[in-house]
């Protein structure tokens, strides 16, 4: 694991594995926070949420105070957290209905939350790959990395980066068949 500086120096510079990084150390944190500051508990999952999309939309004018990010990222929850009380308190909104089984809208809510069960589930399948794949699939998938350049940020050679790309697509491909 590396510190927080060094993971938001990379996030500054674009990458998303960084911002993953500081997202999977600080969102326990922020959540927390969130939900003794938030007017509804139905909005504080949407606090969080903004609270590092704001982190990642103004990472090249955020300057650290000191070493981690997390008093950054509390100070911003915390102006979120306001926006939509005062928000909330400006438009009480109607009550909200469930969507009609059959209806389009319906469908396309079951197809998110299938779609984030799978992403989950991937997820938890590539942080289970040996260490050199987990790495090449974060590099190659996530950073957008070609093979040859996850090759040599991890000092192997392309052809073994290739090789182990397969390897894990066979790995993930035999869970997936397991599993349904």
């Amino acid at each position: 694991m590396t510190s927080d500086e060094e993971a938001f120096r990379r996030m500054v510079r674009g990458s998303e594995a960084a911002f993953a990084e500081l997202f999977d150390r600080h969102s326990g944190a922020v959540y927390r926070y969130s939900w003794g500051l938030a007017e509804s508990r139905d909005e504080v999952a949407d606090i969080v949420q903004e609270t590092f999309l704001v982190l990642w939309r103004r990472r090249k004018e955020i300057r650290l105070a000191g070493h981690s990010v997390l008093p950054w990222l509390l100070v911003c929850c915390r102006n979120t957290a306001y926006n939509h009380n005062r928000a909330r308190r400006r438009s009480p909104a109607g009550e909200l209905t469930e969507p009609k089984p059959g209806t389009h809208a319906w469908h396309r809510r079951v197809e998110q939350e299938q779609a984030v069960e799978e992403l989950a589930w991937v997820r938890e399948e590539i942080a289970a790959l040996p260490d050199t794949e987990r790495r090449l699939c974060d590099l190659c998938l996530i950073e957008g990395l070609s093979y040859d350049e996850a090759a040599s940020a991890l000092g192997i050679s392309p052809s073994a980066a290739r090789k182990r790309i397969q390897r894990a697509r066979g790995k993930l491909r035999a869970a997936k068949t397991a599993n349904l």
